[in-house]
């Protein structure tokens, strides 16, 4: 039994071994492959509004950066997650004042199969409060 045991043990060792961490520029450099929603309202007012929605869901901003549009969130372990890593991108497009903003959602564990996609909830706090465009 404990030779099954210490079998078992080795075989998932290389498993838990070679699944990396998720750092917040890790869920930045997957641009593109998040969730992308159009609004109809400025860059200016998504912007200000998005620290109250992050802060109602319980996330932590990270770091903001309103030039390049790019702001960088962390959650923390919990009892169903071992913490996500969350990239938005918001940028303005065309001349009437529309908004794209982009939510890149990551598990901070590799392995991390119940972590929590952000998404969803962050679009449809942004929805309750600007027109999707």
């Amino acid at each position: 039994m404990r030779r099954r045991l210490f079998m078992a043990g080795l075989a998932v060792l290389p498993g838990l071994t070679f699944t990396g961490c998720t750092t917040t520029s890790s869920a930045q450099t997957d641009r593109g492959k998040g969730v992308i929603v159009s609004y109809a309202a400025p860059f200016d007012k998504i912007w200000a509004a998005l620290p109250e929605i992050l802060k109602d869901l319980g996330l932590r901003v990270g770091s903001a950066n309103e030039k390049d549009g790019v702001i960088l969130v962390e959650q923390g372990a919990s009892a169903w997650s071992w913490g996500e890593r969350v990239a938005i991108f918001v940028e303005r497009i065309g001349t009437q004042g529309n908004s794209r903003v982009e939510v890149v959602s990551k598990g901070a564990l590799g392995t991390n199969l119940t972590a929590t996609d952000w998404a969803p909830q962050i679009h449809a706090r942004l929805a309750s409060r600007f027109k999707r465009y």
